[in-house]
């Protein structure tokens, strides 16, 4: 994990050839970022559909699939996954969401390990292709050997769905022996050591009234890219390394250790920010920062002070956007109005 710049530490660090920490949390930062936020209305973490009329157990079904293959619907390079939705233009993992959820009312086999283990890279392309803009998904073939392996796995177990695998781990995140973090790893698409997924998936149980957990406190902010860029530069981490820092700010690859090590300091930071915000509520908070980064502070054109377009962002924040301001952390930003923010570093991966 990131080592902190003061001496009080969270939980460890990563440091270069065990000498230097390649990432470090600036507590000073979060702690201005958690003075902000004290007091201040954070929406619950919701999505935009319960979807109504599903049994219960297939609603597990239906996230323990989708989340496995949200990563990388933005990536460098490519054009972002969006289409039009019931007459409603969605993008990223509003749109994923959107449209399994139409082909699962019409067809819900869509949600059984048994169908997972048959699906071809075909049918991924024609359950998120658009009849506008056509094939926007990346890695249709990646996707579908994911969903391959996770009906396979479950399979093998005996289990049907998602609810078995939360019975045979007692509730628990991380606590005892078996846990949902231990268990979802066995899966291909849910091995990343900092959790995206597993958080991401655990969150949405809770948040849909379905799973309650004995060790709620060990469910972390399930960091993905809006994060780490919307982080950098708001300064709550900061890329102690030289090396490491002229590879983010010449967007060429870094390696899986680099990777590992700047999302651990985003999880730390969004730790300590909840906690010392009052919320203590790491994936309400991640909410926040994920909604307002991906829709403000984007890759190319962030609206430091003046919002040109929310596409994304929910209603439910944008009383944190008013007085014709646009990004809630301006203030507090060194990096606003910058000419040349940096963003979040490279790297290919479906873990995010």
């Amino acid at each position: 994990m990131a080592k902190l710049e003061s001496t009080r530490p969270l939980q460890g660090d990563s440091t270069s050839a065990g000498l230097e920490p390649l990432v470090r949390v600036n507590q000073q930062a979060c702690q201005r970022v958690a003075s902000f936020l004290a007091g201040k209305e954070v929406p619950p973490d919701q999505e935009e559909s319960a979807l109504p009329g599903f049994p219960s157990e297939l609603i597990g079904n239906f996230f323990l699939a989708l989340v496995a293959i949200c990563h990388q619907t933005s990536p460098p390079g490519h054009l972002p996954l969006e289409g039009t939705v019931s007459g409603i233009q969605r993008r990223g993992w509003d749109y994923l969401f959107g449209r399994l959820e139409q082909a699962s009312r019409q067809d819900q086999t869509l949600l059984r390990p048994e169908r997972w283990n048959q699906l071809s890279a075909l049918d991924v392309k024609q359950f998120f292709h658009d009849a506008e803009l056509g094939d926007r998904l990346t890695d249709p073939h990646l996707r579908a050997e994911l969903l391959r392996d996770l009906g396979s796995k479950m399979m093998s177990q005996g289990w049907s769905f998602a609810d078995q695998l939360y019975r045979h781990c007692g509730g628990r995140i991380a606590a005892g022996q078996p846990n949902l973090l231990q268990v979802l790893s066995r899966f291909r698409a849910y091995n990343d050591p900092v959790h995206k997924k597993s958080y991401f998936f655990l969150a949405l149980m809770r948040n849909s009234g379905l799973w309650h957990y004995g060790d709620s406190e060990s469910l972390g902010p399930p960091v993905d890219y809006h994060e780490v860029r919307g982080h950098l530069r708001l300064g709550t981490i900061s890329i102690a390394d030289h090396d490491l820092l002229e590879k983010v700010r010449a967007k060429r690859a870094v390696t899986e250790k680099d990777d590992v090590a700047i999302r651990q300091a985003v999880h730390d930071a969004i730790m300590y920010i909840s906690e010392r915000s009052g919320l203590r509520n790491p994936s309400q908070l991640h909410y926040l920062f994920w909604n307002l980064f991906r829709s403000i502070c984007t890759r190319e054109a962030p609206q430091c002070f003046v919002l040109r377009s929310a596409f994304a962002l929910p209603d439910r924040y944008m009383h944190f956007v008013k007085d014709g301001g646009a990004c809630p952390f301006a203030s507090l930003c060194p990096s606003a109005g910058s000419p040349d923010p940096v963003c979040e570093h490279l790297f290919e991966t479906d873990y995010y």
